[in-house]
């Protein structure tokens, strides 16, 4: 039974380590996302890894000849413990490929632990303990935050690790 496996690739040779691996006939899943880059006054969008340097591979470790991945172009090396490849659960791939839009990208936005709406508590910094709501997020890992201060709305942006769900 086919299992998925993560590999680790040389820098900026995710693509390449995908191609390889299906010409060896290997069932790859690569995701990718669409970031947004401003540069100069302009704005344009480049494909980008969603985990850079790793993607995934399936086989059967029982019938797959699969140390020839570590041979293969691009690739750093297949994640083992104890010399046995280390599996991934399907469930972890299938949730990926079900958020992929029909172009074939995974929108970041979906892998989020906070959304716009919710309601989130402060947990670190001078406003620690006070309650706020998400009005936005960003690429960065940054929140817009909506908070009630001095009987008044105020609008401040924040780390999302300095918040927590209230």
């Amino acid at each position: 039974m086919k299992q998925w496996f993560v590999v680790h690739t040389h820098p900026q040779k995710e693509l390449l380590a995908a191609q390889e691996l299906m010409q060896q006939g290997f069932e790859v899943y690569y995701p990718k996302f669409l970031k947004t880059r401003r540069h100069a006054r302009r704005t344009d969008e480049i494909i980008m890894p969603l985990f850079p340097r790793y993607i995934f591979v399936a086989f059967n470790p029982d019938e797959m000849p699969w140390r020839c991945i570590n041979g293969t172009r691009g690739i750093v090396h297949l994640l083992t413990n104890n010399n046995k490849p280390i599996c991934l659960p399907g469930r972890i791939i299938n949730d990926l490929k079900d958020r992929e839009t029909t172009s074939g990208f995974v929108p970041v936005e979906t892998l989020s632990l906070f959304t716009p709406g919710n309601k989130v508590r402060i947990v670190d910094g001078a406003l620690e303990g006070y309650n706020a709501t998400i009005i936005a997020l960003s690429d960065h890992q940054r929140a817009q935050l909506l908070i009630e201060f001095m009987g008044r709305q105020l609008q401040l942006g924040l780390p999302t690790q300095m918040i927590e769900a209230a």
